[in-house]
C-alpha cells in the first residue's frame, strides 16, 4: 500500500530550501521565486515530489523571509513531519534562524522534524553550536547538510523518515535506504 507524507522544509531566506527541494524532487518543481538585489526569494512554496519504497514523500518549501510567516502555518498544515535547515556558513545566518525555528516549535509542537545545517562545505558554526543556539532538544537530530549533493540531501530525508518511524512505532526503520527507492532518481 502506498503511503502519501506531506513533508514541509522550513528555515530562514538563503538557508537552502529552495535547493534542496530541487535537488530531492523526481518531479520539475514548482518555484514561485522572484529576484530580489542578486538573489531571487520564495514568495508563496517550492514544491516537489519524490518516491520512497511505498512512500510518496510531497515536498513543500516555505518562504524564509518574516514578511511571508502567513503563509507559514497554510502551508504546514496537514504536515506529517519538517526540517528545519540553517545556513551553517555564518554565525549570524543561524543566530536570524531563532525567531522561525521557536515558530515552528511553538506552533508544531508535537510534529517530528530535523535540523539541517545546510552548507557543510562552507561552515562556520559546528552542529553543537546550532543545537545550542537554536536550543534544540536533545532527541532532535541535527544532520550536516549541502544542499546541493544529491546523496546528502536524501540522507537527510531518510534520517526524517526513520525518526517519524521511531516515534509512530517505537523501532528504527531500517528498509528505506539509498538505492531502495522504487525509482533510480534517488540514488547519487
Amino acid at each position: 500500500m502506498v503511503k502519501v507524507f506531506k513533508l514541509v522544509i522550513a528555515g530562514p531566506y538563503g538557508a537552502g530550501k529552495t535547493t534542496f527541494v530541487k535537488t530531492l524532487s523526481e518531479v520539475v518543481p514548482i518555484e514561485t521565486d522572484v529576484p530580489t538585489t542578486g538573489k531571487t526569494t520564495t514568495v508563496a512554496f517550492d514544491y516537489g515530489k519524490i518516491r520512497v519504497n511505498d512512500i510518496i514523500v510531497h515536498l513543500f518549501g516555505v518562504p524564509g523571509q518574516e514578511r511571508f510567516s502567513f503563509l507559514w502555518r497554510i502551508v504546514a498544515r496537514g504536515m506529517n513531519a519538517y526540517i528545519f535547515m540553517v545556513d551553517s556558513s555564518s554565525l549570524e545566518l543561524v543566530k536570524a534562524a531563532v525567531f522561525m525555528y521557536n515558530y515552528f516549535i511553538n506552533t508544531f509542537p508535537n510534529t517530528p522534524h530535523i535540523i539541517a545545517a545546510n552548507k557543510q562545505d562552507i561552515a562556520k558554526v559546528s552542529i553543537n553550536d546550532i543545537r545550542t543556539i537554536l536550543g534544540v532538544k536533545p532527541e532532535v537530530k541535527v544532520v550536516p547538510l549541502i544542499a546541493v549533493n544529491k546523496k546528502m540531501v536524501l540522507e537527510t530525508l531518510i534520517t526524517l523518515l526513520s525518526e517519524v518511524h521511531r516515534l509512530m512505532y517505537g523501532s528504527v526503520l531500517s528498509s528505506i535506504g539509498e538505492g531502495n527507492s522504487n525509482t533510480g532518481n534517488v540514488k547519487s
